[in-house]
C-alpha cells in the first residue's frame, strides 16, 4: 500500500477504535508520527529509501522498511 493509503488506514482504524473501544487518541497519533518519520525518498537512480532509517549516504534502508512493513501487516 502507498504511504497515503497507510495513513488513511491508520486514521480509519483509529476512528473506529476511539468510537467503539474507548481507545486513546494519543496512541493513534503516535502511530501516525512513526509513519510520518519513515517516508520514502528517491535516492540515486530508481532506488527508494526510508528517510527514518537511512543516514545520509553512509547507509541506506530500502522503503518500505521493516517498521512500515510491520505496521502494514498489523493493519491487514
Amino acid at each position: 500500500m502507498t504511504r497515503e493509503e497507510l495513513l488513511a488506514r491508520i486514521d480509519e482504524e483509529g476512528e473506529f477504535q476511539v468510537q467503539y473501544f474507548d481507545a486513546k487518541p494519543v496512541m493513534i497519533s503516535a502511530l501516525r508520527a512513526v509513519v510520518e518519520l519513515h517516508k520514502p525518498h528517491l535516492f540515486g537512480v530508481g532506488e527508494i529509501i526510508c528517510t527514518g532509517c537511512s543516514s545520509g549516504t553512509e547507509w541506506t534502508i530500502d522503503y518500505p522498511c521493516e517498521t512500515i512493513q510491520a505496521i502494514e501487516e498489523e493493519l491487514k
